[in-house]
């Protein structure tokens, strides 16, 4: 296995984070099992207490009332908060996108440029000069590879052509660690549903790369069921204690795309024992392609 699992009492004890937005149906939900056990109780409260008090029964009546309006506005407040997040997401979304674009026909091209003046000095120069030129145009041969894979990996044609499946593939194939993709019944969605998981493992692979260690070996699992879409990326790395790490950008980042989904976020982890991420999404029929 990618994360070697500890006995289970010990794996009992293992931190653990876990960050879930509910969905707008849910909360509407909830919203209403308030107003019923609020209408289900008033005969009761009213039959406890001093029925001939008009004081008590005008204070009461408030009670449940203010009660009921603060659950509305906070559910109100939370679909607020989602919306503003989903536009945020969006928005750096299109940041990322414009910049790619900028590097590509800008920098990418100047780079190029001076690759081959570069190529063309070396061919000239004396022997003596000749290799710390060749020296810097693999210097600069390197940048352009790392220019080429950061655009490979935010490229948004290739996520609408072919989809989250065949996108992740073709991340992991330029990929410094060893990464496999697994595919169950992950067929095409909505393209919202789409960009949030696949923006979602693209961040989670990152992070991999970042602090997972050069051995780390990691595996991303797609699951499509009627309802739902289950993904996962598991990692051997050198792990973390959740309790005395803070999360940072990418992280939170990440809780955010699945939140805004209306889905759930758990990460598992462990020093020396790797790191589990791990979201689920509902969808709907109509999101189904």
């Amino acid at each position: 296995m990618l994360i070697r699992r500890a006995m289970a009492d010990r794996a009992a004890t293992l931190p653990r984070w876990r960050s879930a937005l509910p969905s707008s149906p849910s909360m509407l939900r909830r919203l209403l099992v308030v107003a019923l056990v609020g209408l289900a109780i008033t005969p009761f409260a009213l039959l406890a207490m001093l029925a001939d008090t008009p004081l008590q029964l005008l204070l009461l009546v408030l009670s449940v009332g203010g009660i009921l309006w603060l659950r509305w506005r906070s559910v109100a407040l939370e679909d607020d908060l989602r919306q503003a997040r989903v536009r945020a997401l969006d928005a750096a979304d299109l940041e990322r996108q414009r910049i790619q674009r900028d590097i590509h026909d800008s920098a990418q091209q100047r780079l190029v440029s001076v690759r081959i003046h570069l190529g063309l000095l070396a061919h000239d120069a004396p022997p003596a000069e000749r290799t710390a030129i060749e020296d810097l145009g693999r210097d600069l041969d390197a940048a352009l590879a790392d220019i080429r894979s950061a655009t490979r990996q935010e490229n948004p044609e290739l996520l609408r052509q072919n989809g989250v499946v065949d996108s992740l593939r073709s991340v992991a194939a330029h990929s410094p660690l060893r990464v496999t993709v697994e595919a169950f019944d992950f067929g095409r969605y909505a393209p919202q549903i789409e960009r949030g998981v696949y923006y979602s493992c693209l961040e989670a692979l990152q992070n991999v790369v970042k602090h997972a260690g050069p051995r780390a070996v990691v595996r991303i699992r797609l699951v499509g069921d009627p309802h739902r879409l289950t993904f996962s990326v598991d990692d051997s790395g050198i792990g973390f204690d959740p309790a005395h790490v803070r999360s940072g950008v990418g992280l939170v980042s990440l809780a955010d795309r699945v939140g805004v989904m209306g889905g759930h976020l758990t990460i598992d982890s462990h020093p020396g024992m790797g790191t589990r991420i791990h979201g689920e999404v509902p969808i709907a029929i109509d999101q189904v392609r």
